[in-house]
């Protein structure tokens, strides 16, 4: 998950030796909300508190996907997953792409789910799932991402292109204590007449924001 060797690893936590790039991902992965900054100052509140996830990656919950499930069935890729065995994947895809294989420099398929990483590279997820749609790669692409409605790739990639629900309250993620600091939305793209209807079906309390000319 860090990227890096085991004996890389154990001189970090056994003799607090190795360099702060790697502690820095050691600690996303943890989960750890830490932040990096220069002694004496700190980090702007939008960076780090309230509107990011303090892990960079946050498994999708169960009852979300099984919201998904009834309204698209399994779906042909998840390019954001964990592993590649389909018996053990937290997704029911048919083809599963792990950072080994770079998803983001893949061309996708069929009906996609993302839940991305939340880090810096949230915005190169977003465009992707935009541009494999209208390129005709993927057929419908779903994302479950934050509501960030005030960020420039929101504006660029979601609103007026994507299928937005915005969904009510806070999601609480994998196995975490407490909700996440943040509101999360569903943002289709590609996505049929009947797909979103049945969505709304399932998700009666969700605020639903259509494309540019739809209804």
């Amino acid at each position: 998950m860090v990227g890096t060797t085991q004996p890389t690893i154990i001189a970090l936590e056994k003799r607090s030796q190795g360099r702060l790039t790697v502690l820095d991902r050691v600690l996303a992965v943890l989960g750890s909300g830490h932040y990096l900054a220069e002694p004496g100052t700190r980090k702007p509140f939008y960076t780090h508190a309230g509107n990011s996830s303090t892990a960079m990656r946050w498994q999708t919950p169960a009852e979300v996907l099984d919201v998904l499930y009834e309204a698209f069935g399994t779906f042909d890729l998840d390019p954001c997953s964990p592993t590649t065995n389909r018996a053990t994947a937290p997704v029911k895809a048919r083809v599963h792409f792990t950072d080994a294989d770079d998803g983001l420099s893949l061309p996708w398929h069929g009906t996609v789910f993302i839940n991305p990483p939340y880090g810096r590279g949230l915005r190169a997820w977003v465009a992707k799932a935009e541009a494999e749609v209208l390129c005709g790669n993927a057929s419908t692409v779903v994302a479950l991402i934050p509501a960030r409605t005030d960020t420039r790739y929101w504006h660029d990639h979601v609103a007026g292109s994507a299928t937005v629900f915005f969904l009510r309250g806070r999601l609480t993620f994998g196995s975490a204590d407490a909700a996440a600091p943040f509101p999360s939305a569903l943002a289709l793209w590609g996505a049929a007449a009947q797909q979103v209807a049945a969505l709304e079906q399932r998700l009666p309390d969700a605020w639903v924001v259509p494309p540019a000319g739809g209804c």
